[in-house]
C-alpha cells in the first residue's frame, strides 16, 4: 500500500507538471497563430489598398518592402504574380484551401507544416473587387522547433520536478500509511484515525455483522428445509450431477428401508436397484423429466424425477416418490363399480325382456298376462330405483345440483320418516321406537331425509322377527347425535370395513330376497361427508347393529 501511495503521488505530480507544460505550449501556439493571422490580415489590406491606387500592379508588387510572400491569383486559379517565385513556374492555385475559402466567403486562412524544415507556413487570402485573389504568406518557426531548442532546459526542469516529487511522495506515503498500519482490526470502531477511514471501518463492522446474520439465516433456511422435507409424506431425494445423494428425507429412507444419514453421499442406485427408479432417472436425463411406477410390498409408488439446471447445464436431479396406493385402490373400486352397475342393470333388464318376449310371442296364457305385467313393473321399478340411486351418488360425488345448506329441524324429519315406515315395520314384525329431542342441524333437507330413511329401512330389513329398531336424537357437547340401532342379524367383523362400498353385500342370497339396490349405505356415507358430519358403525353378528351420525354444531 505504501508503494502504491508513493507511486500515485509521484506520478500525479509528474503528470501534472507535464500537462501544465503541454497546456502552456498549446495556449502559446494558439495565441501565436492568432497574432500571425492578424498581421497577415493587416498586410493584405495594405497591399490591396496599394493595388487599387497603383498604375502598374507588377511594379507596385515588386517594390513592396515586406519579407512576406505576396501572391496574386487570377479568377481561374492562375498565378499572376508571386514575390518568391516566378509566376510562370507555379501550378494552378484554384484548389488551395485558403483560395477556395476566399472565393466562397471573401477571405480564407490555412496553415501547413513542413516536416523537413520544422517550420509552419501561414496563408491569408482575400477576394478582390475584380474576383481575383490576393494571398499573403509567412513562414514561422513551429512550436515543435521551439521545443527542440528548449530540450536541455526542459530536461533540467523535469529532473528537478521528479526529484521534488520523489521526496514529497515518500514522505507523504509514510505519513499516510503509519496510522493505517496501527489499526486494531479486531475492534474496527475503536480506532482513532482519519475521518476518511470512518466509513471503511463502519462498513467493515457492518459487513462482519451481515456475514454473521447471513450465516444465521443460512442455518435457519437449512433447518427449515430439513423440517419441510422431513415432514413430507412424499419421499424426497436430491442428487448431484454424479447421481449421488445430497439429501434424502425420512419418508424416502423409510420407503426403501434405509438409514437417511448413512446413505447420504452414496450413489442413488445403491439405495434401490429397482427398474422403475432407473427408468425414471434415465428418462429425466434424456428429456428433462421422467416418471415410473414402483411397487414395494402392498404399496404402489409413483417416482417423479426432474433435472435441476444451472446456466443451461445439468446441476443435479430432484426425485419425488408419491404413495398412490389409495388412488390405485380408488381406480380399482371405480372399475368394480362399473362392472357391478352393468351387472345390476342387466339382471332386471333380462327379466323384463324375458317376460316381454313371452307376452309378445303369445306364449303366455291370458290369465298369466297380468302377473307377467306385474313382474315387468316390479323389475322396472327396481331398475328405476337403481338408476336414481346411481344418479344420487354421482351428484354427491361431484357435489353438483345440490341446494345450499340451511338450518333443518332434524327431529321433525326423524318422526316423519319413522311414521312413513311404521307400516313396513309392522309387516316385518319389528317394533319401531323413536326417542328424539329438539335438535336442528345445518344441512340439506332432502339429503337428511335420505339418510334417515336408508338407516331405518335397513334396520327394519335386516332385523329378526319380533325385533326392534331404536331411533335416538340428542345433543351431546353442542353436537347433534343421531343413532339408529337394531336387534337384527348383525354384520360379521371382517365385513365391517366394506359395507359402505357400492353394491357390496354381506350375504348376496339374503339381499336378493330382501331386495334393494345395494347402494343405500354408500348414499348414507357420501351424504354424511357432504354435510360435514361423521359416521360410526358398530355391529356384532347375531346381536345387532348401531349406526351413529354426529353433526357439527349449528352456526348462529
Amino acid at each position: 500500500m505504501k508503494q502504491r501511495i508513493f507511486w500515485n503521488i509521484f506520478l500525479s505530480s509528474l503528470i501534472a507538471a507535464l500537462l501544465l507544460g503541454g497546456v502552456v505550449l498549446l495556449a502559446k501556439d494558439r495565441s501565436y497563430e492568432k497574432l500571425v493571422f492578424s498581421d497577415l490580415t493587416a498586410e493584405c489590406e495594405y497591399v490591396e489598398a496599394g493595388l487599387l491606387s497603383a498604375v502598374d500592379e507588377n511594379a507596385f508588387l515588386e517594390s513592396l518592402p515586406t519579407q512576406d510572400r505576396v501572391t496574386l491569383i487570377d479568377v481561374d486559379g492562375t498565378v499572376v504574380f508571386d514575390t518568391a517565385k516566378d509566376a510562370a513556374t507555379l501550378e494552378n492555385h484554384a484548389n488551395r484551401p485558403e483560395v477556395v475559402e476566399a472565393q466562397n466567403y471573401g477571405e480564407g486562412t490555412s496553415s501547413r507544416f513542413s516536416d523537413t524544415q520544422l517550420i509552419r507556413n501561414f496563408y491569408y487570402a482575400k477576394k478582390l473587387a475584380d474576383n481575383r485573389i490576393l494571398r499573403v504568406a509567412t513562414s514561422e518557426q513551429s512550436v515543435l522547433s521551439m521545443v527542440s531548442n528548449m530540450i536541455p532546459t526542459m530536461l533540467l526542469v523535469l529532473v528537478a520536478i521528479a526529484v521534488v516529487s520523489i521526496l514529497f511522495a515518500r514522505y507523504a506515503a509514510k505519513t499516510i500509511v503509519q496510522p493505517i498500519n496501527a489499526l486494531d482490526l479486531d475492534n474496527p470502531l475503536g480506532n482513532a484515525t482519519y475521518d476518511e477511514l470512518a466509513p471503511l471501518l463502519t462498513g467493515m463492522e457492518r459487513q462482519r455483522r451481515e456475514i454473521a446474520n447471513r450465516m444465521c439465516a443460512l442455518s435457519e433456511k437449512q433447518r427449515e428445509f430439513t423440517a419441510v422435507t422431513e415432514n413430507m409424506r412424499e419421499g424426497f431425494i436430491l442428487l448431484d450431477s454424479n447421481d449421488r445423494m445430497l439429501a434424502i428425507n425420512g419418508s424416502a429412507a423409510s420407503i426403501f428401508g434405509a438409514d437417511a444419514k448413512s446413505v447420504k453421499g452414496a450413489y442413488v442406485l445403491m439405495l434401490n436397484r429397482s427398474v422403475a427408479l432407473q427408468q425414471a432417472i434415465e428418462a429425466a436425463k434424456k428429456e428433462g423429466s421422467g416418471q415410473a411406477t414402483l411397487i414395494r410390498g402392498a404399496n404402489t409408488y409413483q417416482v417423479l424425477a426432474s433435472i435441476v439446471t444451472d446456466n443451461q447445464m445439468s446441476a443435479g436431479m430432484v426425485i419425488l416418490i408419491l404413495d398412490i396406493t389409495d388412488r390405485i385402490a380408488a381406480e380399482q373400486m371405480r372399475r368394480e363399480f362399473s362392472a357391478n352397475v352393468s351387472h345390476e342393470l342387466k339382471t332386471p333388464l333380462t327379466s323384463i325382456l324375458g317376460y316381454a318376449e313371452i307376452m309378445r310371442d303369445g306364449v303366455a296364457k291370458p290369465e298369466d298376462t297380468r302377473r307377467f305385467a306385474g313382474k315387468i313393473y316390479s323389475e322396472a321399478s327396481q331398475l328405476m330405483s337403481l338408476i336414481e340411486d346411481i344418479i344420487r351418488l354421482s351428484q354427491l360425488d361431484e357435489k353438483t345440483s345440490l341446494p345450499e345448506m340451511v338450518p333443518v329441524d332434524l327431529k321433525a324429519i326423524c318422526e316423519d320418516v319413522s311414521q312413513r315406515l311404521q307400516p313396513h315395520a309392522e309387516k316385518a314384525g319389528v317394533t319401531l321406537n323413536v326417542n328424539c329431542e329438539e335438535a336442528s342441524v345445518y344441512g340439506i333437507p332432502k339429503i337428511l331425509e335420505e339418510i334417515v330413511l336408508n338407516l331405518i329401512d335397513n334396520a327394519v330389513k335386516y332385523n329378526t322377527s319380533n325385533g326392534s329398531v331404536g331411533v335416538t336424537l340428542k345433543t351431546v357437547d353442542h353436537h347433534v347425535e343421531l343413532r339408529v340401532s337394531d336387534t337384527g342379524i348383525g354384520i360379521p367383523e371382517e365385513h365391517l370395513s366394506r359395507v359402505f362400498e357400492r353394491f357390496y353385500r354381506v350375504d348376496r342370497s339374503r339381499n336378493k330376497q330382501i331386495g334393494g339396490t345395494g347402494l343405500g349405505l354408500s348414499i348414507v356415507k357420501h351424504s354424511v361427508e357432504t354435510l360435514g358430519a361423521t359416521l360410526q358403525l358398530e355391529s356384532k353378528l347375531g346381536i345387532g347393529t348401531t349406526v351413529t351420525i354426529v353433526f357439527p354444531p349449528l352456526l348462529k
